[in-house]
């Protein structure tokens, strides 16, 4: 299953809320603005008003939050990019089925560097919130705590996604990561996280990306589709044209 996003968007500095081109901007705007009031709501408290442009944070010494996220030797002859959401079933599909093959048989024995872009689905809010906050996680732990939290939100996808209270169930996740309380609201004002989510996006624009998940290899498209063996058996390909 492929999700698709609308090809432009604009972090903002209240939000990071996504403006699509040729959709429904404005009501699109309107309903990502409302995810830092939601997402960082005190169970015990009322929705507060956010402000309206609240003040960025800079990135604490030494963050790895900014990095370019991936796993795997940056000698590896063969270097594979996703471009995906955790909002998207078939990404969550793609992770839970093939990627621990992948990871076994290619990245952990040096032929696959794999780089993970932030390309964010409906509902964009959610996705941003989830990448934010994986992100944020990757502070002082890097690619490792990031990965861990988009997996953990790719196996819990369907309860957290679609149960009846998101907000809360991103702050759970979040918890089981040590981002709780202030740490977990300070996550989603931190500029160097914005600044990486918008340089992913713009990224994926600029290779005409409009659906997840897609796999970019020396700038082109490469597909990956089929059974897990079959995908193994073309990345084997690839890796072979390289050595």
């Amino acid at each position: 299953m492929t999700y698709r996003i609308a090809t432009a968007a604009a972090l903002s500095l209240s939000v990071f809320a996504l403006a699509a081109c040729g959709g429904n901007t404005e009501s699109e705007a309107e309903e990502a603005a409302e995810v830092a009031a939601e997402a960082s709501e005190a169970p015990e408290a009322g929705a507060p008003e956010a402000p309206a442009e609240p003040e960025l944070l800079p990135a604490p010494e030494g963050s790895m939050a900014g990095d370019v996220m991936s796993l795997g030797s940056p000698d590896a002859p063969l270097t594979i990019t996703e471009f995906a959401s955790v909002t998207c079933p078939g990404c969550a599909a793609f992770h839970a089925s093939a990627f621990p093959a992948i990871k076994e048989q290619f990245i952990d024995t040096g032929d696959v560097r794999f780089v993970y872009k932030e390309f964010p689905t409906p509902p964009v809010r959610y996705a941003q919130a989830g990448f934010i906050l994986a992100r944020c996680a990757a502070t002082e732990a890097g690619p490792d705590a990031y990965f861990a939290m988009v997996d953990a939100l790719y196996k819990t996808q369907r309860t957290w996604l679609y149960g009846d209270d998101t907000p809360g169930a991103l702050r759970n996740i979040a918890a089981q990561a040590g981002l709780a309380g202030e740490e977990f609201d300070n996550c989603f004002r931190r500029d160097d996280i914005r600044t990486a989510l918008i340089s992913s996006i713009e990224e994926g624009r600029d290779l005409d990306i409009t659906g997840t998940p897609t796999f970019v290899v020396d700038g082109q498209v490469l597909t990956l589709r089929g059974t897990p063996d079959e995908i193994i058996a073309i990345i084997q390909a690839e890796v072979d044209k390289r050595r």
